[in-house]
């Protein structure tokens, strides 16, 4: 950590600045959806950099928005990738819902169609739901969906 202090600055208001020694921090979120990224400079290229500073800078600040840009629209498109993943699981439920089951089969049913295969709603029926046939109350509640649909 490396403090540094501006005696009479010019411009501006903070007296003293903490950087990390190497370490940029850069924040790429877009609505609920995060992206912080961590990264470390190697001494070497920072002093490369400095042997034709304004150029480099010009450079490197070009290709820097470049991928700004790209990382940001990128988070746009997993941001609706998001909502519509969250549209999507709402209609199943609403739709789960709307079903002539019991409350225990309305869970059953939702676990069975929102887990990847079969073998892991099974497994999360027994596992966090104490299920003791998870195979047979799958296979009991796909049926009445069936034949409610």
């Amino acid at each position: 950590m490396e403090e540094t202090t501006f005696s009479r600055p010019n411009y501006l208001t903070v007296r003293k600045a903490y950087t990390t020694k190497g370490s940029n921090i850069r924040d790429f979120s877009r609505g609920s959806l995060m992206i912080v990224n961590l990264s470390g400079q190697r001494e070497e290229e920072a002093v490369e950099a400095a042997k034709d500073a304004y150029s480099e800078l010009n450079g490197m600040a070009e290709e820097l928005l470049i991928q700004e840009r790209r990382i940001k629209d990128q988070a746009r498109r997993i941001q609706r990738m998001i909502d519509e993943l969250s549209a999507t699981h709402s209609r199943l439920k609403g739709l789960i819902e709307s079903l002539d089951l019991d409350s225990e089969e309305k869970l059953i049913a939702e676990t069975v169609f929102t887990e990847d295969t079969m073998e892991g709603a099974a497994t999360v029926l027994s596992r966090f739901y104490g299920c003791r046939n998870p195979e047979e109350a799958i296979r009991d509640v796909v049926a009445k969906v069936k034949k409610a649909g």
